[in-house]
């Protein structure tokens, strides 16, 4: 902190905080999946209550699939677009239309083929490929790919203000059709809560982005194709191994261990999404911010590592700390059974962040290979021995597992790909 800076009283420090674009651009991220993690853990906690834990576990594994399908369908374009728009000038509305146009489609095409599918990749969602079941699953997954971009548009277009109102009209729209269904819909009660808001929110933020936001665009700047289908497509391939790692967890766990286990599981992996999503803010943020000053990416980059364990030391120790106690809220068995992973999961959580930041960089210096090593390896070493351990070690397996991986990666980062980034002055010389 400057001389200057810290002469300043404590609101002048704090506005001239907020005023940095990077700052604002990640709070805004981080109160609107702040809201939606805190309106979630109400959610399920009140489905814990109005549902057994087989339904919970069995609704969990359901979304889990759609969104782990609805995610794959996005060909990894939430992080280009974020790279991208800010440069785009003139080509920005054709490269937004253009990417819901082709992610909707094969969202509806391949969420039918998982729902009719279920016997081969998990016998028990079967349920998933009959009746309102494959309509709402299929629908749902169409909607879940536009709301996930739109998002990332907001972002891009430097409008993430709107994502907080956004993220938390959602949430709450969910928790409070999830109270007037539980005494109705007693064996889909949750993923119809889940799903059905989608539609007016892809509506709504996209009358905004397309009538509002688009037109307002700078129209200077341009796009480099061949850097940009380089870089689309080693993302896709590192988000599909993301994908596989966060949202088949469940549905692993599920099928090694038991329904009841993937309900007593999928609380404390939600909680520890929701904060691995505080590093991912800051540093999408970040991606934003660098995409239009890359001679300033170094610094950037030690600016916002600092952010991010500024916020994430705290709330990941907060966490930890009251594990036993946040859990009771969804009743002793999920306290019983989950508050150890929690913690584990807790403890990854600063590594985590140099590797956000890595995968961040190597996004923004267009780095396709490097997105799918980072996220290739942290998915393997995750499946992979999670499986294997999940029969002997129950559920806690994933926390160890994780943490380890997180670790290790973010070590190899440290001495490769972070270390000029990090530990040294000089600039960057990619460019945007």
């Amino acid at each position: 902190m400057s001389a200057s800076t810290e002469s300043l009283p404590p609101v002048g420090r704090l506005r001239r905080h907020l005023s940095d674009p990077l700052h604002r651009t990640g709070y805004y991220l981080i109160v609107g999946t702040g809201v939606t993690s805190v309106l979630g853990v109400a959610f399920w906690a009140l489905a814990a209550h109005s549902y057994s834990a087989r339904v919970v576990g069995l609704n969990a594994a359901a979304i889990s699939a759609m969104t782990l399908v609805a995610e794959a369908c996005t060909l990894g374009l939430s992080a280009v677009l974020v790279r991208y728009l800010p440069v785009a000038g003139s080509s920005t509305r054709r490269l937004v239309g253009r990417s819901y146009a082709l992610t909707f489609s094969l969202a509806i095409a391949f969420g039918l083929l998982a729902a009719l599918t279920t016997s081969v990749w998990s016998p028990k969602l079967h349920f998933l490929g009959g009746g309102g079941w494959l309509i709402g699953f299929v629908l749902a997954t169409g909607a879940t790919t536009i709301f996930t971009l739109q998002d990332s548009v907001l972002t891009g277009l430097r409008a993430a203000k709107w994502i907080p109102l956004e993220n938390s009209l959602y949430a709450l729209a969910k928790l409070l059709l999830l109270i007037g269904l539980a005494s109705t819909l007693t064996g889909s009660g949750p993923f119809v809560a889940w799903t059905s808001p989608l539609a007016i929110a892809v509506v709504v933020v996209n009358v905004l982005i397309f009538r509002r936001l688009i037109p307002k665009a700078p129209r200077e700047g341009s796009l480099d194709r061949s850097k940009l289908l380089s870089m689309a497509t080693g993302n896709y391939a590192g988000k599909l191994f993301t994908l596989a790692g966060n949202l088949y967890m469940p549905i692993l766990v599920a099928n090694r261990v038991g329904a009841a286990e993937a309900a007593y599981f999928f609380i404390p992996w939600m909680i520890s999404l929701a904060v691995e999503l505080v590093a991912l803010n800051v540093m999408t943020s970040l991606t934003v911010e660098a995409a239009s000053e890359m001679d300033r990416l170094h610094a950037l980059a030690r600016q916002g590592l600092r952010q991010a364990l500024r916020l994430v030391v705290p709330v990941a120790a907060l966490v930890a700390l009251l594990a036993p106690w946040a859990l009771l809220i969804f009743g002793h068995d999920y306290a019983d059974e989950g508050a150890t992973l929690l913690r584990l999961l807790m403890l990854g959580m600063v590594p985590n962040a140099l590797v956000t930041l890595g995968i961040s960089v190597a996004r923004i210096e267009h780095r396709g290979r490097a997105v799918v090593s980072i996220q290739g390896a942290h998915c393997v070493i995750v499946l992979g021995l999670s499986a294997l351990l999940l029969p002997s070690l129950g559920i806690e397996a994933v926390g160890w597992v994780w943490t380890a991986s997180q670790t290790a990666i973010a070590l190899a980062l440290l001495v490769t790909l972070l270390r000029p980034v990090l530990f040294s002055g000089r600039a960057s010389g990619a460019r945007p």
